[in-house]
């Protein structure tokens, strides 16, 4: 849009500019305003997205849906079962298969492990469906979108922000007045570049191709079920690169090919080229691996493979989340659901500090919390990526001739010392790579270690983890972690409920159990005092809530009149082990309960 463009004056004024209509931005209006702020959302795009990307809602992501009361939706729209459970390796999706391993916890040795830690399962929910059910719930709660909108600039001054933002369709240029603005529009972010957001940048992987097309597969994948499929064909000439990638989006009718060619392969060049078209074409018949089988080509995009972290996400009153601030493969499936964790962690801040509720400082424990996070998430998915390589190595796929290749490939089959190495390669590289599949700890690990988070009365660190980082979900109460999920219930027949869905709903919570009223009773009276939403509930036999299988108790890390404060975004706040005192008078108890508890929330407010 030119700069010449004049600028009219709407006198359009919001709470909370969002500019970007993705996962992050509208999963973060989607929070916002349920604490009844005006939210508005610019989106340089036309409408939500008309590609898949994204795909994977794992256990965390999805309690934030859950939160929301969208995961009946999700539900209806996604996939499990046969279209989630594996990750393979092939010659063609009618070949051989090298191996394969269990993935997003669908092993029988994680099944249990994931119903343990969380009311949530992973599920297959693709961007083009998880966009429009964010937007459609945000517009119908208040929540101004408008697309074909494109962000221009952004001025801070002493009431906050205000944005240029240019209507394609109008080809009007307005001013925007917000009191935040907050930069959800993906990884080459004008609002991140506008504010001058520095980076931790590493060597580019390449440019990789999303290649989107139908073709009916169901008779197929009857026996070759699975959600990744990757392809080594070591007797081709690796055009289009060593491993390409088959995605199930619809199943069994509607796919992605991601390819990694070689440097000058031009496959956006399909349909005006006809060399690329028939590269296409034969590339997707060799993936299928039966040319009788029609298909349909529907898009080509491309993206980078990046590893990318800013070293600090906000600046004043604009704030980064999403891609704008990590940037990194789709390996553990942790895009879209980094960008709602993003967005949940920021939402109940922000609306804090803008009801006068908490102090502007609060908001400095979103960059403390989440960047790490966002790190680690780009360090371990290209480590993982990398990882692939010894998978690759090991069927063989680099040799530098198509002979080598052949000869290290057939040694799979043979019984020679030769093959017994490269069987045990394999074996090895698929053990190593269950990280990704098994990633339950990757998905539900994040610490939260800030003013935020009062420790003050801990008697120590946390301990180290004993499991491991990857694949195993750290459970437990100490201030930081995700709030541990019980089945809870009525104490006469009703339907479960998880502790989970007693959190959020953009509210304090506290639990306690017998003997912890004066808990329950500061909680009322101290949310009440600074006109915060203190939710309290007491968890045992005859109380709130029953402990169905009794997992509540033995993960609260607290005595009965002990209690656990939960923040809005379900994170462990603060705890007391066991009540103030059982040998005062009642009235003293219920009193240094209310001044411990205010003491807490006042230092997390940052008040």
């Amino acid at each position: 849009m030119s700069r010449n463009i004049p600028i009219v004056d709407t006198g359009v004024e919001t709470d909370c500019l969002i500019v970007g209509a993705g996962p992050a931005g509208a999963s973060l209006a989607c929070f916002l305003i349920n604490y009844g702020l005006r939210v508005m959302v610019i989106s340089d795009a036309p409408g939500t997205t008309a590609t898949p990307r994204a795909h994977l809602i794992n256990m965390a992501g999805l309690e934030c849906m859950r939160d929301l009361g969208l995961e009946e939706e999700c539900l209806r729209l996604g996939n499990r079962g046969d279209a989630l459970d594996s990750i393979r390796w092939c010659y063609s999706i009618t070949g051989v298969e090298y191996g394969r391993i269990h993935a997003w916890g669908a092993g029988p040795a994680k099944m249990g492990e994931v119903a343990d830690v969380s009311p949530c399962a992973s599920l297959d929910l693709p961007q083009t469906y998880l966009e429009p059910i964010l937007v459609r719930y945000a517009t119908t709660h208040g929540v101004k979108c408008l697309f074909n909108t494109c962000f221009a600039e952004v001025d801070q001054d002493a009431r906050g922000c205000v944005t240029t933002a240019v209507n394609k369709v109008l080809g009007q240029k307005f001013k925007i007045r917000s009191r935040y603005v907050f930069g959800c529009d993906g990884a080459r972010s004008p609002v991140a570049a506008q504010i001058g957001l520095s980076y931790n940048v590493q060597p580019s992987g390449g440019v990789a191709y999303n290649i989107l097309f139908n073709a009916d597969l169901s008779d197929i994948m009857k026996h070759q079920t699975g959600h990744l499929h990757w392809i080594m064909q070591p007797d081709t000439e690796l055009e289009h690169g060593i491993a390409p990638v088959l995605r199930m989006v619809k199943p069994w009718h509607q796919w992605i090919l991601v390819v990694f060619p070689k440097p000058g392969v031009d496959i956006k060049a399909f349909g005006s080229s006809q060399e690329a078209t028939n590269q296409v074409n034969d590339l997707i018949k060799a993936v299928i691996g039966d040319d009788k089988i029609p298909f349909e080509v529907v898009d080509i995009s491309s993206w980078r493979i990046n590893e990318t972290a800013a070293e600090s996400y906000s600046k004043q009153n604009v704030f980064c989340l999403g891609d704008a601030v990590h940037r990194h493969p789709p390996i553990f499936g942790l895009g879209s659901n980094t960008c709602i964790q993003d967005a949940y962690n920021l939402a109940w801040k922000a609306a804090l500090v803008l009801q006068g509720k908490a102090s502007p400082a609060l908001l400095d424990t979103y960059n403390v919390e989440r960047q790490p996070v966002g790190q680690d998430l780009v360090k371990w998915s290209n480590e993982l990526l990398r990882n692939h390589a010894t998978v690759w190595g090991a069927i063989g796929m680099f040799g530098e001739t198509k002979e080598e290749r052949i000869k290290a490939n057939q040694e799979l089959s043979e019984a020679s010392e030769a093959g017994k190495v490269r069987r045990q390669q394999l074996f090895d590289a698929l053990e190593r790579h269950r990280g990704e599949g098994d990633s339950v700890g990757m998905m539900m690990n994040q610490w939260y270690t800030s003013s935020a988070v009062y420790i003050a009365d801990e008697e120590g660190p946390q301990a180290p983890f004993a499991g491991d980082y990857l694949t195993q979900a750290r459970v437990s109460t100490y201030p930081g972690n995700r709030l541990p999920h019980a089945w809870l219930s009525k104490d006469v027949p009703s339907k479960e409920i998880s502790t989970l869905d007693l959190a959020g709903k953009s509210a304090f919570a506290l639990f306690t159990g017998h003997g912890g009223g004066a808990w329950k009773a500061a909680a009322q009276a101290v949310g009440d005092k600074l006109g915060i939403p203190v939710n309290a509930f007491a968890i045992g036999f005859g109380l709130d809530y029953a402990d169905k299988y009794r997992d509540w108790t033995k993960r609260r890390e607290v005595e009965e009149d002990g209690c656990v404060l939960v923040r809005p975004d379900r994170y462990v706040a603060w705890r007391a082990k066991r009540g103030l005192s059982t040998t005062t008078a009642a009235a003293a108890v219920a009193t240094s309960c209310e001044e411990k508890l205010e003491q807490v929330l006042r230092s997390i407010l940052s008040l």
